[in-house]
């Protein structure tokens, strides 16, 4: 009798060791499902703020272009950047009422920039410049409350966490302005049909052969060293890129990381903090060095990082300082001349001093060695051609994209307008003007959109 009992206890102890290793498992697997889940619900809202941000300035540009080449260029980017927005929204965990009118708002705006570009042939009168005013300032609202939730995210707020079952959530209530009279939107009449047109585009930046998912762990691992605490592999993205996406951490921040599979190139790199009042002891921290010269520390910090992802040649051609962040855009430079369509943009923290943001997919479309670069016209020439609106302070020869179509030699012009700062673009071939970009002023520098 006292052996069975013996057996007995035996077993159930067995399955209760069997049991608790399981659950272990089970509950590692799911902690690392909520956070990759948190990734993607974070990166959505990032995302959709990105866009936001691109459509007022690109409303706000519509607004001073007396151009009707540049205003179908600047319509066609609204256009596509309001159907991206549209998407982006459908993968936030939000009730569908507290999003129907912004939904709509994306839509008829999309419909909207087609008309103008279809039947108007992109000459806009007093009546459009009246009803992109008042689009204007319903983007504003827009950008404004989404700061507001983003504000919340980066004092700690986890979207997964507050998300529930019901129509209003936790996280769908922070979406109330989009739905009650907080955001006023326009009613936005327009004669043509909705299109969501694709551009076929072709990655010539990318060398090398393809790399499998160990190789690509290998790179991160280069990258970041005895700083990584945890590494695991996520998913495969295909799509214009195919890659390997990765999670990592470190003692201070949890990175979401995609490798391309052709080449091994860090194409994206994103971040957010696990403690704010964790440093690095490794790296200078803010409080020791002035705002100049953490902003040139910050520089230099992303030309070394782009250098120690083989990357060579590059300049900095802006950066801007927000709060603990600067962010740096980095082009290479041939001839003396800018290669625009080849830009990096990295992001610093310069609480610890280290890059915690990479976006490089334009450099891994674009980069090639470029021919004939020569301009046709002096420069002189393309100053006359300038709108007299703009009080011109700077130029420069660079080569700029042309809507995802090619690109061009063209004269930057900075200068002014109304207090705001513009950059024009004259093409150096032919004498048209191009683009136009505005800089947007933020507490604690500029940014260019």
């Amino acid at each position: 009798m006292k052996k069975a009992f013996i057996i007995t206890v035996s077993i159930l102890s067995a399955v209760i060791l069997v049991m608790g290793i399981y659950i272990f498992k089970t509950t590692n697997s799911l902690t690392g499902a909520t956070a990759s889940l948190e990734g993607i619900y974070q990166r959505s809202i990032y995302d959709l703020n990105d866009n936001v941000n691109n459509m007022e300035v690109e409303v706000s540009k519509l607004l001073v272009s007396n151009d009707s080449v540049s205003q179908q260029r600047i319509l066609s980017n609204l256009k596509s950047q309001s159907s991206d927005a549209e998407n982006t929204l459908s993968f936030l965990p939000v009730g569908n009422n507290m999003l129907n009118k912004t939904n709509k708002f994306m839509n008829q705006l999309n419909g909207y920039c087609s008309s103008l570009i279809t039947y108007n042939d992109s000459k806009i009168g007093d009546k459009d410049l009246e009803k992109i005013s008042q689009i204007h300032a319903s983007i504003l609202s827009i950008k404004e409350e989404l700061n507001n939730i983003i504000d919340k995210i980066m004092e700690g707020y986890r979207i997964s966490d507050n998300i529930g079952d019901s129509e209003y959530s936790d996280f769908s209530v922070n979406f109330s302005p989009f739905f009650n009279e907080s955001i006023k939107y326009p009613a936005l009449i327009y004669d043509g049909p909705f299109s969501d047109a694709t551009v076929d585009r072709t990655v010539k930046g990318l060398k090398g052969e393809d790399i499998d998912r160990d190789t690509a762990e290998s790179i991160v691992r280069n990258i970041f060293g005895e700083s990584i605490t945890s590494l695991n592999f996520i998913d495969e993205t295909t799509g214009t890129f195919e890659t390997y996406d990765f999670g990592l951490s470190t003692s201070s921040r949890n990175y979401y990381i995609q490798v391309t599979k052709k080449g091994g190139f860090i194409l994206c790199m994103s971040s957010n903090s696990i403690n704010s009042d964790i440093k690095d002891d490794e790296n200078v921290t803010a409080d020791s060095i002035d705002d100049i010269d953490k902003n040139e520390k910050a520089i230099t910090l992303s030309l070394e990082f782009a250098e120690k992802l083989d990357i060579q040649d590059m300049t900095c051609v802006w950066s801007a300082s927000s709060q603990d962040i600067c962010y740096v855009n980095l082009a290479p430079k041939q001839d003396d001349c800018i290669l625009y369509p080849d830009l990096i943009k990295a992001k610093v923290d310069l609480n610890i001093m280290q890059v915690v943001g990479w976006e490089a997919s334009s450099y891994a479309l674009n980069h090639v060695e470029r021919e004939d670069l020569i301009p046709q016209l002096s420069l002189e020439e393309a100053k006359k051609l300038v709108s007299p609106n703009l009080s011109i302070n700077n130029e420069r020869l660079c080569v700029i994209p042309l809507d995802y179509v090619g690109e061009t030699l063209a004269y930057e012009f900075s200068g002014v307008h109304n207090s705001y700062h513009y950059y024009l673009y004259i093409d150096a071939y032919t004498g048209s003007q191009v683009r136009v970009l505005r800089v947007i002023q933020t507490d604690q520098g500029e940014l260019i959109l």
